[in-house]
């Protein structure tokens, strides 16, 4: 569970009561003063305005700030702001930091009134700042051209594999006098592993130990003068080297326009390479993706924690997600969703679930008097309530995230075949070849069986049909979105959206009257007001077919040659890793969502780009850790068929029971 930071606020400055410290200074006579110290200390002796004023103009950087203490988050706003004021547009700050105990929303907002100056930054920043939970929490700003990657753990456990290479370090937290695990020698060894020639420091702090071990990993560290009445400060470079140009960033083939495709194209967009969109139809989110609805909200079952964290992660992300997209309300709405335990199995579920995830803040148990008060409408069972769920419209989301500069989309163009030469992808289709990509994702669902027939994924259709009935007085009162054996959406332009019908191994798309009437009929189980409702009239009905895969898990990351697999020999004296196989080469699979994709396909598009621009040397801060990846890799059968179920280190829940 996440354990918020313990505060007292003494003269309305935050105190912690854990660490016996202040998060930064304050008086009646100096009121800024805490602004002013994280400037001096942080900004002026990292020499952030001077190099941001020196990037590149004319082409896509990016930024790596590692902080450790996020605390009220005073150095990230103070950094956002110099950020805004002189790095060019093309370049994106990418802001990492470790925080044990994150402050309650509530209380980032009173920290935050201190500094009226920073009001719209803050604002910014606190519409994010929601849902977080243990691990990584990912929070774009696009507004800023700005990513926080926030780590909500103990650094002890974060730094042995932080997973990024930095261009400053912020060297916060507590005194070392207060928080001495803290400042241990895997502070500084991680320093050393995640710096490039040139990468910066600076520390609030002058004790002599912190002082050696910095010097002991190979920075060149210098005493400075300290902010009021702080004497001194340290602030130093690793190695004084020049600092490498950046490589230049891949070109990418995407193949296939539906929800993972239109996010995978979105993230690397974003983060500054060009993109090119390549869709078999004559419009995008032509598939699965084009249903007038759809519900963003996790189904858990407290038994599989891969799975479990896979819609944990992807319900965060994905609700920040659709909201930093500007969709309207036709598009996107927050109304929240109530998750019913109709049969006996099912209450189970829910209890189980509740009392596994209910300390998150996601989701919480109510019983069927407080679930009917939320719905608006009799319900009988205890429930799951999603106060933040909402329903969204994938194909207008899908538009508005090609719509984006940096991606060109290619109508009409099913691509046949995929060759690779002189380091470069080719993409034929039935009428032209497109040459030049470094990379190609390949995302177009069941349909990439055919494209890449030797990579060992195990793709099963499901066909599923959904429908939209005019509102009736018994649904009319409905308040939230109601999920059992389907769903039902409150009323919104005089309709609601129902269903949505599953059937293994079924990938017709055509539409099927026992279809509309099974939906139809499942609204009598939702709630006892709804026991007309097979009489209603089905006004507009859509099927499409979803792949998914055995375990439930979508299929994310490189593929890799069978016939090099089948050659490799791993390590047998040694834990052997995604290191001892062959090399990326620039192939990468995005499919088997099931019918979760709406939610789950942005946030593995983000893990992916960053893991893909990673393979091109571009050491972005990652968003997952490596036992997480693992488990999504699309030859993750072929691994267990040649005997590598080592490889699949088994994810460990990070939750508390």
């Amino acid at each position: 569970m996440t354990t918020h930071a313990v505060l007292e606020w003494r003269a309305g400055v935050p105190y912690s009561t854990q660490f016996d410290d202040v998060y930064f200074s304050a008086s009646a006579e100096h009121p800024q003063h805490g602004l002013a110290e994280t400037r001096h200390v942080f900004l002026q002796h990292n020499a952030l305005q001077q190099r941001w004023q020196q990037l590149t103009l004319d082409r896509p950087c990016h930024f790596v700030i590692v902080e450790t203490g996020f605390g009220s988050g005073l150095n990230f706003l103070a950094a956002l702001q110099l950020w805004r004021q002189h790095a060019p547009a093309s370049a994106h700050l990418h802001f990492v930091s470790i925080e044990i105990a994150p402050f309650t929303l509530q209380d980032l907002q009173q920290a935050h009134a201190h500094f009226p100056e920073l009001a719209e930054l803050s604002l910014a920043l606190c519409q994010q700042y929601r849902l977080l939970q243990p691990g990584i929490n990912q929070l774009e700003l696009p507004a800023f051209s700005a990513s926080l990657t926030l780590h909500i753990a103990d650094a002890a456990q974060v730094l042995p594999t932080l997973n990024v290479k930095a261009d400053a370090w912020f060297l916060d937290g507590f005194a070392p006098s207060k928080n001495p695990q803290m400042w241990q020698s895997a502070l500084f060894d991680c320093m050393a592993r995640c710096s490039r020639p040139a990468t910066t420091f600076a520390t609030f702090t002058s004790a002599g130990f912190v002082r050696r071990g910095l010097q002991a990993a190979g920075f060149v560290v210098e005493k400075k003068t300290g902010y009021g009445a702080k004497r001194e400060m340290l602030a130093g470079v690793w190695q004084a080297a020049a600092s490498p140009q950046q490589q230049p960033l891949p070109k990418v083939a995407v193949i296939g326009a539906g929800i993972a495709g239109c996010s995978s194209a979105w993230f690397l967009a974003t983060l500054g390479c060009e993109v090119h969109v390549f869709e078999r139809a004559d419009q995008i989110a032509n598939g699965a993706s084009g249903n007038p609805r759809g519900m963003l909200y996790p189904r858990l079952n407290a038994e599989k924690p891969m799975n479990d964290q896979l819609a944990l992660r992807s319900y965060s992300f994905s609700l920040r997600h659709y909201a930093n997209l500007g969709l309207d309300q036709d598009a996107f709405k927050t109304c929240g969703l109530l998750q019913a335990g109709g049969s006996t199995r099912e209450q189970k579920r829910v209890h189980k679930v509740a009392a596994r995830y209910g300390s998150l803040g996601l989701l919480k148990q109510v019983d069927a008097a407080q679930a009917s008060e939320l719905a608006g409408v009799t319900l009988t069972t205890d429930c799951l309530y999603f106060d933040q769920a909402a329903w969204v419209n994938p194909a207008v989301a899908c538009r508005t995230m090609l719509a984006h500069s940096n991606i060109h989309v290619h109508l009409q163009q099913e691509i046949l075949g995929l060759s690779r030469q002189d380091q470069a992808w080719q993409l034929q289709s039935a009428t032209q070849d497109y040459a030049g990509f470094a990379a190609v994702i390949v995302a177009n669902a069941a349909d990439a069986a055919t494209l890449l027939p030797d990579s060992g994924m195990c793709l099963n259709p499901v066909r599923g049909q959904m429908g939209m009935i005019a509102t009736q007085a018994a649904m009319q009162p409905l308040k939230t979105i109601l999920c059992g054996e389907g769903y039902l959406t409150p009323v919104h332009d005089g309709m609601h959206a129902m269903g949505a019908t599953f059937a293994a191994g079924d990938a017709g798309i055509e539409l099927r009257d026992e279809d509309n009437q099974s939906n139809l009929n499942m609204l009598r189980s939702l709630s006892p007001q709804f026991d007309q409702a097979g009489a209603a009239e089905v006004t507009y009905a859509r099927a499409s077919s979803r792949c998914g895969s055995p375990d439930y898990l979508p299929y994310v990351g490189p593929l890799l040659p069978a016939a090099d697999l089948a050659s490799t020999e791993l390590p047998s004296t040694a834990k052997p890793d995604f290191s001892d196989l062959p090399a990326a080469q620039g192939l990468y699979v995005h499919v088997a969502h099931g019918s979760k994709g709406l939610m789950t396909a942005p946030y593995c598009a983000a893990v992916l780009a960053r893991r893909l621009l990673h393979d091109f040397d571009l050491h972005l801060p990652q968003l997952t850790e490596d036992s997480f990846w693992a488990g999504l890799h699309p030859q993750r059968h072929l691994f267990r068929q040649l005997g590598w179920k080592q490889l699949l280190h088994p994810f460990k829940d990070q939750v508390a029971a």
